[in-house]
Formats: structure tokens, sequence, C-alpha cells
């Protein structure tokens, strides 16, 4: 058994404690616990290595290092014992979770919400333009060859186009709109901000 972090630090602390080089003597103790010898043998073996550094109480100090040892690689053994995690299971897991993410709409700010149902207005004329020349294109179509049997599914594809199209030029404007109207924000501060210093200017005048 290999020694762990958690046994390591706390021998380390434990040779400080009694003034002795845990650089040293934390190799040769973990060393000898990590043979394949019985625990008596460990312990005559401790015994000879810290026999000179600690002076009392030598078996309850030898007896506590092994008995650390034994809790630490216990836990060790529990741990390595239970189920691992069944990646492929948590990684669909994970994918489903950011689906349902980016399916949920986000909210819009009031004057976001403004700006968007201006710009709705004004852009409904021009889409239920190019949805008329459609309808007149498909029209035509039909009856100058009346075996022609309309793509449902290319209709569909086209129709979601259109709706991205359209979603990407509200967006944008709703952008533009709104970088308008901080720009204009920003400008009246900057004209207030005058306003004050000249005030100050001419109180100070006074």
């Amino acid at each position: 058994m290999a020694a762990s972090a958690e046994f390591n630090s706390w021998l380390s602390s434990k040779l400080k404690a009694s003034n002795a080089d845990d650089g040293v003597f934390g190799s040769y103790i973990t060393g000898i616990l990590e043979g394949d010898e019985n625990n008596e043998e460990k312990m005559e073996a401790l015994e000879g290595i810290l026999g000179a550094i600690i002076e009392s109480d030598l078996e309850p100090f030898i007896k506590e290092i092994l008995d650390k040892w034994k809790i630490c690689h216990n836990r060790e053994a529990e741990l390595e014992s239970k189920p691992k995690l069944d990646v492929e299971a948590q990684l669909a897991k994970l994918l489903e979770t950011q689906k349902l993410t980016t399916k949920v709409e986000r909210e819009y700010t009031d004057e976001e919400r403004r700006i968007k149902e201006q710009i709705l207005s004004q852009y409904s004329q021009l889409s239920e333009s190019e949805h008329d020349d459609d309808d007149e294109e498909g029209g035509a179509a039909t009856s100058s060859d009346p075996r022609l049997v309309k793509n449902t599914n290319f209709a569909d594809v086209q129709a979601l186009a259109r709706e991205k199209r359209e979603q990407a030029k509200l967006e944008s404007q709703m952008k533009k709109e709104k970088d308008k109207q901080d720009r204009e924000k920003q400008r009246q501060l900057r004209e207030e901000k005058k306003e004050k210093r000249k005030t100050v200017k001419g109180e100070r005048r006074r």
C-alpha cells in the first residue's frame, strides 16, 4: 500500500512536533509501513528508527502511527470500492440540461420590449409584402405546370430561414435603437455637465 497524502501530512506534523526531521524519518517510516512484514515486525523496525529521537512514550507513539496508517488506507479502500459514475450517462444528462436551458426564451427589459414592439409594427408591412410575393410566385408556377407537386418540406425550410432572417434583422434593429438611445442619453449627460460647469464658473467669478 502506498502512503496517502493525508497520512504523509499527519506524519510530517507528528515528527515536527517531536523535533524530528520529517524529510528523513518520514521516508524511512513510510518505507517500513509499505512493506509486506506483519505489525510486530514493523513495530520492531520503527522502534529501531524512532528510539534515538523519542525519549519517552515510544510504544504509544509507534502504535499511533500504525493506527493512523490503517485508518487512512481503510478509508481509501472504501472510496475505491464505490461504483464509479457512468460518464456517458452523466454527459447525456448534461447535454439534455443545456438543451432545455437554450430553449428558455430570454426575458426582455421594459425598454427592450417597447423597442421590439415599435420595430415589429414597422417590419410587419415589409414581411407581409414578402409573403404576398412568395404566394404569387407559387401560384404562377402551379398554374403553368399542373404536374408540379408542392414540396412541403422545402416550403417549411424556406419559412424557417425567413423567420430566422427576420429575427436577426429584428435583433439588429433593436440593438441599433438601443445604442441610439444610449448615445442620446450620454450626449444629454455631457450637456448637463457642461451647463453645471458654466454655472459653477459664473458663481466663482461673482
